[in-house]
This record gives structure tokens, sequence and C-alpha cells, in this order.
């Protein structure tokens, strides 16, 4: 338990920091480029981008690996040579996948992400994703470095690995003012590249070999190099575990790339607001969700595969409740505080009150679904940990059928930016209910303690909400001077507007536990006991320092 706890800080630091870093980043990028047509160039890329690394070696690939790998491990047969031959397929897929977008890349534009854009704007946009197809192929060799480190419980070297990569998009926003968009496109390429290279010495420490053909040797012929890896023990499980994980991730990208289709209808300044507002989302997403589920899922895969059925329900449970008790006030936050938040990071240069107002629109709609998509990480994992990955596959498709058709609905009403986030977070919503149902099933039930806590959890949430609506309606007057819109002065109003902010924020965290201190939710009591004893490990080793 304490070397999963430790794991958990590991990993919760490294996201921490990526998270920091990128905020930094988006901080640099919105004030070169605002919600310009370059910026919406830069972001509709990445729709694709992601299609190739998430399906090919990202997600789809990791959930997959990391189950099979353990047990190679666990079982004591050639693990290495099955990570030898998932390499090889990994690039080979990556290769192909690659070239096939730049040969078609001008039609996958207008299809997909560049459908609302003009002429000019969606040339801009294939030049973009062209130079930048070195990424998902440098991303993709990384992830299997990660999945293999991961499962030795190496959290350090990945997690430092994904600080590279934004401190190389850092250094390309930098450039934006002589290179402009071409600035972020070589940044992330060569923060990609850090990625990997960072990775390296790990996989050295803890044995790792690289196998080429058959039992070590190599291939005599261009066929054989290319046959040998489905040859190799495992690999066939491997491969009939990720056929239903890729469809679904697959159905999950082209789920965002129509998010980025539908914004681009409502202009290039609408694109970029809406990534603005997905960027500052994933912010308590992955310090709250993907911290815990990343450390959660190798335990899980171990647990299950060592048959304790118990451990696994109450790990996986239990990571399920932490993190909406965390996810919940975040919510609240988020939507009811959209607009200050995004004055305080973003409102100076390019980035002006109407990019504020109209990237609010789509945050505070975003922010409802923050619980469900968080708590979706986790369930998920324990899903794939037990081998099962046709199960949330099933699932994730209907919430992405779900989130189109109400996407599409919502913009025909005249919904705007609110109506795209409004539809993801209902869809988010549905998705995690969904699986928490079917978990239950498989765990042998949720239990009343659980829905007793969950219950009370958003009861908190509801009385953070009614605080921070309050307040904002009160100190009406103070918020009108504080950020008065198009006359908001860059940095005479700045600290005002952080000090009423942080005001606001802690009463809502205030409403939030104190409602859950009532009602005496386990999560806040386990949080204090891990509090108090860090603080008496803390006066220890100053008592211990004063020679005391």
């Amino acid at each position: 338990m304490k070397r999963a706890l430790l794991n958990t800080i590991i990993v919760a630091t490294g996201y921490l920091a990526s998270r920091v870093l990128g905020l930094a980043r988006d901080v640099l990028i919105s004030h070169q480029f605002g919600t310009s047509a370059e910026l919406a160039a830069f972001r509709a890329s990445f729709g694709i981008l992601d299609l190739i690394y998430l399906v090919v070696a990202g997600g789809a690939l990791g959930s997959a690996f990391i189950p099979v790998f353990s047990a190679a491990l666990e079982q004591r047969r050639d693990a290495w040579r099955l990570a030898s031959a998932v390499l090889n397929l990994t690039f080979l897929a990556l290769v192909v996948a690659c070239t096939t977008v730049w040969v078609f890349a001008p039609s996958l534009v207008v299809l997909t992400v560049g459908r609302g854009l003009d002429e000019a704007e969606r040339t801009l946009t294939v030049d973009v994703l062209r130079l930048m197809l070195i990424q998902p192929f440098l991303l993709g060799v990384g992830g299997l470095a990660k999945a293999t480190l991961e499962t030795f419980n190496r959290f350090t070297l990945p997690a430092i690995g994904s600080n590279l990569y934004n401190l190389g998009i850092i250094g390309g926003a930098l450039l934006g003012s002589w290179l402009g968009v071409y600035g972020l496109v070589w940044g992330v390429n060569v923060g990609a590249a850090f990625f990997v290279l960072v990775q390296l010495p790990g996989l050295r420490a803890i044995g790792a070999t690289y196998r080429i053909g058959r039992e070590g040797r190599a291939s005599s012929s261009l066929i054989e190099s290319l046959v040998s890896p489905f040859n190799a023990e495992g690999v066939g499980h491997l491969l009939r575990l990720l056929g239903p994980r890729l469809f679904g991730q697959s159905a999950w990208q082209i789920n965002m790339i129509a998010i980025v289709s539908l914004a681009s209808t409502l202009g290039s300044a609408a694109l970029a607001a809406n990534a603005y507002a997905l960027q500052l989302m994933m912010l308590p997403h992955g310090l709250i969700a993907l911290s815990l589920a990343t450390v959660l899922f190798p335990e899980m895969s171990r647990l299950y595969a060592s048959g304790d059925r118990m451990t696994l329900r109450a790990t996986a449970l239990g990571g399920v409740r932490a993190v909406l008790f965390l996810a919940f006030p975040a919510s609240a936050i988020l939507g009811v505080l959209a607009l200050p938040v995004l004055r305080v990071l973003f409102q100076r240069g390019a980035f002006d009150a109407a990019s504020a107002a109209l990237t609010t629109q789509a945050l505070s709609a975003y922010a409802l679904g923050l619980a469900g998509f968080a708590a979706a990480e986790v369930i998920v994992r324990a899903f794939f940990a037990m081998q099962d990955t046709r199960t949330p596959v099933i699932v994730g498709v209907a919430a992405v059928a779900l989130n189109i058709s109400l996407g599409w609905s919502f913009l025909r009403l005249g919904m705007g930016l609110s109506g795209l986030g409004a539809a993801f977070s209902l869809a988010n919503l549905f998705e995690a209910a969904m699986l928490l149902a079917l978990l239950g099933r498989r765990l042998g039930g949720l239990g009343r303690d659980f829905f007793r806590a969950i219950g009370a959890m958003i009861l908190a949430a509801l009385a953070c909400v009614g605080a921070l609506a309050l307040l904002y309606r009160v100190s009406s007057p103070v918020w009108t001077f504080v950020a008065p819109g198009d006359a908001y002065r860059w940095p005479g109003d700045f600290l005002p507007l952080v000090v009423w902010l942080t005001g606001a924020i802690a009463t809502g965290v205030l409403a939030y536990v104190g409602v859950a201190g009532l009602l005496r939710i386990p999560e806040l009591d386990a949080a204090i006991v891990r509090g108090q004893r860090m603080l008496a490990r803390v006066r220890l080793r100053f008592a211990v320092g004063n020679g005391r």
C-alpha cells in the first residue's frame, strides 16, 4: 500500500508539473495567437494527429499491452520477445498510418477538422498537419516505452518525458513572434523526441532487450521480418484484446474530430476557443483522474492475474470514489467561475475580451461533465485489467453516438459552443453511469456504502455551487470593477482579480468540505489522516535536523 501511495505521489507530481507546464504553454500561446486562424489550423491538425497516436500506440496499445506483458512476467515467459514483437508491429503501423495521412491530407482536412474553414485556413491546416506527422510516430514509440516502464512500477521517467514534451512546445511558442505557427510545429516535434529519449535509460535499467526475427536471430528476409512479430508468444492474445479497444479508441477520437468539425462551422475563432476550453477541463482531469488511474491499472492487472477478486473490487471502487471526491468541487469551480478563471489565465495580448467570452461558453458547459469524464478513467481501466476490452468499447461507442447527435442537434437549436460542451458532458455522464453499473455486476455489486458516499458528495458539490453562485451575485459590483470586460487592463486589473478569484475558490472549497464533514464522507477523513501523517513526518524531520 505504501508503494502504491508513493507511486501515486510520483505520478500525481508528474501530472501536476505537466499540467502546470501545459497551462504555461497555453498562456504563452494565447498571448501570441489568441483565437486566430493560425491557432485554429494548429489545433485542428491535432484532431488527426491524436487519431494516429491514440489508436495505434497510445491508449489502445497500452491498455492491451500492460495486462499481457504483466502475465508474461508473472508466468516467467519470454516477455521481452513479446515486447520486441509489439514494438515492430507498432513501428510498421505508424509508418503506414503517417504515410497515408500525408498523401490524403487535403481531403482529410476538408472532410473532417476543416469543414467550416475557408480555403486559406484549410491550406494552412494541411501544411501544419504534414509537418507534424513525425509527432505521432515518436509519441507512439515513447508510449510503448512508457507502458513497459509502468509495468515495473517505474513512473518517474515517463512523467519527466511528458514534461519535456511540454517544454518543447513552450520553446516553440516563444519563437512564435519570429516563426509564427511554425514555431509551435517544430516545438511539438522536438518535444516528442525528448519524450522518447528520456525513457531509454529506464528501459536499460529494467533489463529490456530488443529481439529481431525468431528466437533473437536476425531475420533472413524482409518477409520474415514483417511476419515474425505475429509469431511471438502472447501477440495473438494481445491482438485479440486490442481489437475492441482499437475500435473504441478510434470511435473516441472520431468523436473528438467531430467536435472540432462542428466547432469549425461556427468559425475559426470558435474552433480555437473550444480547444482552450477542452485544454482547461483536462487540467483537473489529468491531476485527479489520470494520475490515480495510471497507478491503479498495473496493480489491478496483477490482482486479476493472481485471482484476488476481493482486493480488486476494493481497489477499483476505492479509486472511483477518490476520483469523484475531488472531481465534484473542481467541476463546480470551473463551471461557475469560468470567466474570471479565463481572464486571470489568458486575457492579455491577442486573447481579448471577445476570446474570453467565447471560451467561457464552452468551458462552463464542459465542466458539467468533468466528474463523469474523470470517473470513467478508473472504471475503464478496471475492465482492461480484467482483460475485458469489449464492454468499455460498446458503452464508449454508444456515448460517442450520443455526443455527436446531441452536439449536432444543439447547434441546430442555436446553442453555439455551449451546446457542444453540454453534449460532451451529457455523453460522458451517461458513459460513466453505464460503465459503473456494469462494473458492479462484474464485481458482485457496488454496495450501499458506495451509493451513500456518492450521494453525499453530490450534496456537497451542490453546496459548493450554491456558495459560489451566491458570492458571484452578491459581489457583482466588485466583480464589474475588477473585470470590466473590454476595458480590462493588464496588468493593472490582474492582482485585484486574482485576489477576488482566490477568495471565491476558497469559499467554494470550504462549503464543499464543510458539508462533506457534516455528512461524514470517508474520503474526507482519509485525506485528513494522510495530511496529519505527512505533517507529523515533516515535524519529525525538522526536529531531527535541529538535533532534538
